[in-house]
C-alpha cells in the first residue's frame, strides 16, 4: 500500500471520527479537535489510526520524537538488533539531569544551565509522545461510561461496543465495523442515532465520507457508486425520509443520508483543515454536472446552494432540525435486520446511538 493511498484511508476516516465527535460534544469546539478525534479513532480503530501504526499520527510528532525515531531506525540497521527510540532519548534524559545536579552542588554554575534545562524540557514532552502507554480516561475526548445494558434497539449487536459519557451526561455508545486490513479502506460511513426512550423512538442520520480533490468528486467510481446505493437502500427506500403527518414542531424535510465530499490531504505533514458538505443524497442527481471528459461529477459551486457545511449539519441535527423522522423502535430493529448495510470490505462503519443514561435495563 503507498504511503498516498494509507494518507487517503487515515484521513477520511479521522474526518468521520471528527463528525462524530462534533455532533456529539454538541458545539463544545474545544472537545471537537482533530487531536481529539486522533485519539477516539486511535483507541476505536488502532490498525489504521493507532499511535503505532498510524502515518498522520506519526507526523504530528515534535521534531525531536521525530529525530529520535530516525536514530533508532538507523542504530537499529547498524548494530542488526531492534533500537527503540524511547531507549535512546532516556538515555539522553539521564545524562542531562546528571548534570544537572553537578551543576546544583557547584553553586557557581547553578545560572549557567538555562540552556541544559530548556533542552531536558524538550526531551521529557518527546519521552511522553513516545512512551506507549495504555490510554486512559483524561487522554480520551469522553469518559467511560459503566458498561450496562440498554434497552434500545442495537445494529449488529454481537459487534464489541464502548458507551461514553457526553458532556451534557447522556450516553453515547459506539461501534466501529471495518475492513480487516486498513488499506481496503476507500471511505467512511456514519450512523448516528438520538434517541427519545420514554417515546421508544430515535431519529436517525447517515453520511458517507468520501475525498474530493480540488473541489470535485467524480461520481464514476464503482465502489462509491455501491456505497452511495446501500445508503439509499437503507435511508430512502425504507422511507425515512417521510415527512410525519403532523408535526408542531419547525424543521427541514427528513433527509436521513448525505454524502460529505472531504478535502483531500496533500501530506501528512500538514496541517488538519478539511472544509466539508452534506449533501443530502436525493438531490446528487440535481446538482452533478459533466466534466470535460464527459464524465459525472459534482462541484462545490454546484452544490454549495442545496448543501449544509459541518458546523449547520451539526447544530441542526442536534436542534432535532434536520434527521430522519422520528422512528418507532419496532421500526428501526426491522431497518436495521432488512438493510444491514455494513458490508464493510472497504467502508469503515461508525455506528453511534445516543441517549439518556437513565435508560438502563438491571438483570
Amino acid at each position: 500500500m503507498s504511503d498516498t493511498s494509507r494518507i487517503n484511508s487515515e484521513w477520511v476516516t479521522l474526518n468521520a471520527f471528527r463528525g462524530l465527535t462534533k455532533i456529539a460534544a454538541k458545539g463544545d469546539l474545544a472537545k471537537a479537535t482533530y487531536d481529539n478525534a486522533l485519539e477516539l479513532g486511535g483507541e476505536l480503530y488502532p490498525a489504521l489510526l493507532g499511535a503505532d501504526t498510524s502515518i498522520l499520527r506519526r507526523e504530528r510528532e515534535s521534531d525531536t520524537a521525530k529525530e529520535y525515531r530516525q536514530r533508532a531506525r538507523l542504530k537499529s540497521i547498524k548494530t542488526g538488533a531492534t533500537v527503540a527510540p524511547l531507549s535512546l532519548l532516556r538515555v539522553d534524559i539521564d545524562d542531562i539531569k546528571d548534570l544537572l545536579e553537578v551543576a546544583k552542588q557547584n553553586k557557581n554554575d547553578r545560572a549557567k544551565v538555562d540552556q541544559l534545562k530548556r533542552r531536558l524540557a524538550i526531551l521529557v514532552a518527546a519521552e511522553t509522545e513516545l512512551n506507549p502507554v495504555p490510554h486512559t480516561e483524561n487522554q480520551l475526548i469522553f469518559r467511560d461510561a459503566m458498561a450496562v445494558e440498554r434497552t434500545v434497539p442495537a445494529f449488529h449487536s454481537g459487534q464489541a461496543h464502548r458507551d461514553f459519557i457526553l458532556p451534557d451526561s447522556n450516553i453515547l455508545r459506539v461501534r466501529v465495523l471495518h475492513p480487516d486490513k486498513p488499506e481496503h479502506v476507500t471511505g467512511a460511513d456514519i450512523i448516528y442515532e438520538r434517541h427519545s426512550p420514554t417515546e421508544e423512538k430515535a431519529s436517525i442520520v447517515a453520511v458517507q465520507y468520501k475525498i474530493w480533490e480540488e473541489k470535485f468528486l467524480y461520481l464514476t467510481d464503482e465502489r462509491m457508486q455501491k456505497q452511495l446505493s446501500r445508503l439509499k437502500n437503507f435511508t430512502c427506500a425504507q422511507k425515512a425520509c417521510d415527512q410525519p403527518e403532523s408535526s408542531n414542531t419547525y424543521r427541514f424535510p427528513c433527509c436521513a443520508g448525505f454524502l460529505r465530499p472531504t478535502d483531500k490531504l496533500q501530506r501528512a505533514d500538514q496541517s488538519f483543515v478539511s472544509t466539508g458538505e452534506h449533501l443530502p443524497i436525493c438531490r446528487i442527481d440535481d446538482c452533478k454536472s459533466l466534466s470535460p471528459h464527459g464524465k459525472d461529477i459534482l462541484e462545490y459551486k454546484k452544490i454549495r446552494d442545496v448543501s449544509l457545511s459541518s458546523e449547520m449539519f451539526e447544530q441542526l441535527f442536534n436542534k432535532g432540525k434536520i434527521g430522519s423522522r422520528p422512528l418507532d423502535y419496532s421500526e428501526l430493529t426491522a431497518l436495521y435486520a432488512e438493510h444491514l448495510i455494513a458490508s464493510n470490505e472497504d467502508t469503515v462503519v461508525i455506528y453511534a446511538q445516543e441517549f439518556p443514561d437513565s435508560v438502563v435495563t438491571i438483570t
